[in-house]
Parts: C-alpha cells; structure tokens; sequence
C-alpha cells in the first residue's frame, strides 16, 4: 500500500526531515512514512531540492504536468505557465487535435520530466468534464501517442497515466464500457507503475451518497487486474485503499482535493491574490491534520476542537514520534503530523488480514466515530462563531456504502 506525497513550494524542508532515516542509511526506504514523492512541475524547478531527497532516500519521484490548464487562461507571469510544454492561453479540443501538437506536448512534457529527475512518467492528461467529450477523445490520442513515443525513444521508466474526468459523468457503472475501460485498455499496453484516478466532484468534501458510491465502484472496477492510485484524493484515499486501490496520492497538509475547473479558474489573471489557491487554500494558510475526520482543517478551526475538553481526547495525536508534544505538535509541526498521521493509518490497514471485507468493516466503524465526532464539533464551532462545519452526512454516506462493499465482497467470496 503506497501513501504519495505532493509538496507544495513550502514543504521542501518538511521532506528532506522525513526522507532523511533512509538517505542515512538508518531505515529502509519501505519505513518511511511516504512511498513516493509527486511535484507540480513548476515546483519541481523551483525546488530542486525535492528530487535530491527522493533519490536519497530510494524513493520514487513524480512531477505532475498539470496539463489539464492548458484548458483554461492563466495568468502570464505564474510560474507554469513559463514551462516549455505550457501556455497562458486557454486552448479549446479543435486548437489541440493535430497529430504534430500532440506529438510535440508529449514530447516536451515526458522531456522536461526526464530532465529534471523524475523515475516514473506522467503522460500529458486533460480533464473531461462530460462523458464522451472531444477532451476525452484527445485523452485517448495522448495516451496512445505516449505509449509509441516512450517506445520508439526507447524510453524504459514505468509510466503513471493519470485519468482526469468528473466523477458524475464517468463514475456510474453504465459509463464505464466506452469510458474508463477505454482508457485502461491503452493503459496496460504501455510500461505501467499505477493507473492514477483524478475522479472530479463540485463540492468537495461534503460529497453526497451518490458520489461516495461512484466513486468507490469506478475506483474498485478500475483497481481489477492493475495498480490503481486514487490521485488527489486525501478525503478518502484510505477507504478507496481499503476498496482495492494500491494507495493514494495527497498534499501534506493543503492539496487533499482537486475540481479541476475551480482548479484552472482560480489561476486566471483576473483573480486577486487573495483568492489565489482557492482549491489548496490561501497563500501563508495554516491547517491541522485530523485523522478522525480524514481531512485537514484551517488552524483556526483545528485549535477551537483542540481547545474543547471532550473532543480533544478524540482528536489528539498521542503517537509520540508523530507529535511528542500532543496537541501543541499538531498545531506547530502541521505538515509533518499530517504526513506521518496518513502513514500510521495506511499501515494499520496493512497489517489487517488481506480481505476486502475486513478492511472495509474496519474503515466503516471508523466513519461511524466520525459522524459522533463531527456532530459534537459542530456544535463546538457553533458556540464559538465559527462558519466552517464538518460534514456529518457524508460521513454517515461513507458508513452506508464501505457496509455495502463489505456485504458485497462478502457475498462474492462466499
């Protein structure tokens, strides 16, 4: 079971601390508490000293091309939009369906990737926001084009395709014969390390019954015969690992979430800079890592709970080599707690026996705990003015459908 972590900017020292024990020689790299690293790309030129403690610590390294804002306008002046592969405009399907673009995207993305240290290969990948659309017919040229590319160039690192697509239209089962299954078809032909699910949903974090089951379905069908990462998916990439996913993929800290049109919208130029970041939060944000809930809550928040008695013994990080100092750790050493915290999590489930079902009983009795907590926090934020709530339906949506995948793998091994 892998846990991936994407740096932001501001959590290269944060990774060279964690990644030090098996750059030392202390600890092998399998008792780290990440099992990869992943960077935007324009973080991965601005701090190289990520790839640097990747490589010193025998871990893999991953740079995301966040090519899906090739879809929207960004601002001149942002750092991506200076990469070689990259563009400030915003490109409709028709401006990039011409073999000779496609080629050169591939070419200079899997090229910058090459250059500056990545071990495993993220294909360029656009974002399908309907079912069947031109940027989903574009995706499957990418892939294919990338898979002769990486051949003919004689190009032997393993390859992580990311699949980006919204959740409600490619998540129902009905989708996934001239959807996802399409994709992974092409997928399997190429050197494969993951097939990385980018599943998109408005509203993230307060996800209905209907979205939890799709995407736990899509997740678990598309994990059938291959390694699946569900990508950008901190809010329930331990359930989706537990359903049959190979781990997940998530920011220490910020990034736990991606809809990828707010994603690009909140990099056009006419945003101020206060909204900058809306998916990953302001810029100089703090937040606190609760395992409880699964999530990353601003400081503010994060200290209000701390601060009510009853709560705080649910709460707390009391895993001394996490957060020596309790509370006050979580709150200081945010980033590192959040890292640590997902990793002590992904191993207890690894230690669990090798059923689906007792996995899933396992994570669902602990989103039972959440509904509780979160009920009681809420009422907590209440009395202190606070705007910000848990969401306690999702919570009891995830008990409902980790049951019924419980029940289900259940009935198909019997």
């Amino acid at each position: 079971m892998d846990l991936l972590i994407r740096a932001a900017r501001n959590d290269h020292t944060m990774i060279e601390k964690l990644c030090a024990p098996a750059s030392a020689g202390l600890w092998a790299p399998q008792r780290l508490p990440l099992s990869g690293l992943v960077a935007d790309a324009n973080v991965a030129v601005e701090r190289p000293q990520l790839r640097k403690a990747a490589v010193a610590a025998g871990i893999p390294y991953l740079i995301d091309p966040v090519t899906p804002l090739l879809q929207d306008e960004q601002a001149k002046d942002h750092a991506w939009a200076q990469l070689p592969f990259a563009s400030a405009e915003a490109h409709t399907p028709q401006d990039l369906n011409h073999p000779e673009l496609l080629d050169e995207l591939i070419e200079r993305t899997l090229d910058f990737q090459r250059e500056q240290g990545a071990t495993l290969l993220i294909p360029p990948y656009l974002y399908s926001p309907k079912r069947g659309d031109a940027w989903f017919d574009l995706n499957l040229q990418l892939l294919k084009r990338s898979a002769r590319y990486l051949e003919r160039e004689n190009v032997g690192l393993p390859v992580v395709p990311v699949f980006a697509a919204s959740l409600i239209e490619y998540g129902p089962q009905v989708a996934w014969k001239d959807g996802i299954d399409r994709y992974l078809a092409i997928a399997d032909t190429m050197n494969l390390r993951y097939v990385a699910l980018s599943w998109s949903a408005s509203g993230p974090g307060r996800e209905s019954y209907a979205k939890l089951a799709h995407l736990f379905t899509a997740t678990q069908h598309a994990s059938a015969g291959r390694p699946v990462i569900a990508w950008r998916q901190g809010l329930y990439g331990l359930q989706l690992t537990a359903s049959g996913a190979s781990g997940y993929e998530s920011g220490a800290g910020q990034t736990e979430r991606c809809h990828y049109p707010a994603f690009a919208a909140s990099r056009r130029p006419q945003v101020s800079e206060s909204d900058e970041e809306s998916e990953t939060g302001s810029r100089g944000s703090a937040y606190i890592y609760f395992a409880t809930f699964g999530r990353s809550l601003p400081r503010r928040v994060g200290k209000a709970l701390l601060s009510h008695r009853q709560l705080r013994g649910s709460l707390v990080c009391t895993d001394v080599d996490c957060c020596p100092d309790g509370a006050t750790s979580m709150v200081t050493d945010w980033r590192e707690h959040a890292v640590r915290a997902r990793a002590r999590d992904m191993h207890q489930l690894e230690q669990m026996p090798p059923s689906l079902a007792w996995r899933l009983n396992s994570v669902a009795r602990a989103a039972e705990r959440s509904v509780a907590d979160a009920r009681l926090a809420n009422a907590t934020l209440s009395e202190v003015e606070l705007k910000e709530r848990l969401p306690e339906a999702t919570f009891r949506a995830l008990v409902r459908v980790s049951d019924e995948l419980r029940k289900r793998s259940a009935e198909q091994v019997a």
